[in-house]
């Protein structure tokens, strides 16, 4: 177990634990369970399958809540900022890092084999793509934000309304008219994507919102009366997102009511979090290590079960054959090798850092 230094905020931390938890455990059954397992008419499988689409959001919204609090944590000019230069070079990163998992061939360089549809996988933008994107809009936000004088708070906020209000319009058109299929994958599921931009920035940019908010008012999150509030305004939004199913059924509501419903669950598991928080004063070690390797710890899991253009994943080599019990004891088993992979690389960091210094 480890004390909890006064000045760290250890809410963000057990929640980006629970968020990678939530991610190992949902790729690994979907990997493993036999089909004949994957049946909505189960309350079980249904059930999880529901707490599932509710995994990314999360994700999402704790990357952006801890990029944005540590990028304003010190009060640095936009220019002078060092963690500008990180947060860009990181951005980008993750970017190619999404398209070298989904790169179509081995070859590298050869492209005469590549069929239509693995240049479309090749294209699609997943959770690494988003997340990289995301980085950079806040930080493009950000000098937006000092250049203009607009609070940084209020500049994402008003980003998350313009995506939560337009994503119903955007995913209407048809972006392979205006765009190349690369750029348009962005902004559509038409061709494979499963993160585009519309809606799911929305979750890194409420992050963002809470991250600034916590730069500026460290103690905020021990509030109770603050997170009381916030509690009850995501059960408002769930609430909400219900009665606009159940009054309005067309596609454009459908996108509404599902933003909200997820917005609704981040922002109550975000008070939780914090009430939990408060009340603890130390935690196992290997929690705070994986919350910090979390980023790192989601691309070697997905290597593992999907591949590489260099390598088979356990899902082109036994995917979809398990039972249930088989399939609870594999992800038993993922979740522990993460956890001995993000240990082993914490102890790196330490090594090199005392030969750095």
């Amino acid at each position: 177990m480890l004390n909890i230094p006064a000045n760290r905020i250890l809410y963000l931390d057990l929640m980006r634990a629970f968020a990678i938890l939530m991610m190992l455990q949902g790729h690994t059954v979907h990997v493993f369970l036999a089909d004949q397992y994957k049946n909505m008419d189960s309350v079980i499988y249904s059930s999880w399958y529901i707490i599932r689409g509710y995994t990314a959001p999360i994700f999402m919204f704790t990357s952006g809540v801890v990029f944005t609090y540590l990028l304003t944590l010190k009060k640095f000019s936009f220019s002078d900022n060092p963690r500008i230069k990180k947060g860009i070079i990181r951005g980008i990163s993750l970017i190619l890092i999404g398209y070298i998992l989904r790169y179509p061939t081995y070859k590298v360089f050869i492209f005469t084999d590549v069929t239509p549809e693995q240049w479309l996988t090749f294209f699609a933008v997943d959770a690494l793509h988003l997340i990289g994107f995301g980085l950079l809009v806040v930080v493009f936000l950000e000098w937006i934000s000092s250049i203009s004088k607009i609070n940084n708070s209020v500049m994402f906020f008003l980003i998350v309304i313009i995506i939560l209000v337009t994503s119903p319009w955007i995913h209407s058109l048809n972006w392979g008219e205006y765009l190349p299929i690369p750029f348009a994958s962005y902004f559509t599921f038409e061709y494979g994507s499963i993160f585009p931009l519309f809606p799911y920035l929305q979750y890194m940019l409420i992050g963002a919102v809470v991250g600034s908010l916590l730069s500026k008012y460290p103690n905020l999150y021990k509030s109770i009366s603050a997170n009381i509030t916030i509690l009850i305004f995501g059960i408002v939004l769930i609430i909400l997102s219900r009665y606009i199913y159940s009054i309005f059924e067309n596609h454009e509501v459908y996108d509404y009511s599902q933003s909200l419903n997820r917005i609704g669950v981040v922002l109550i598991l975000n008070s939780i979090f914090v009430l939990i928080a408060v009340k603890i004063i130390s935690v196992p070690k290997y929690l705070l290590i994986l919350a910090k390797s979390s980023l790192l710890i989601y691309i070697v899991h997905l290597v593992i079960l999907y591949g590489s253009p260099w390598s088979l994943g356990l899902y082109h080599l036994i995917g979809g054959d398990f039972s249930v019990l088989m399939t609870i004891l594999s992800t038993l088993i993922m979740i522990i090798l993460m956890v001995l992979i993000s240990l082993r690389i914490d102890k790196f960091r330490i090594e090199k850092r005392k030969v750095v210094n």
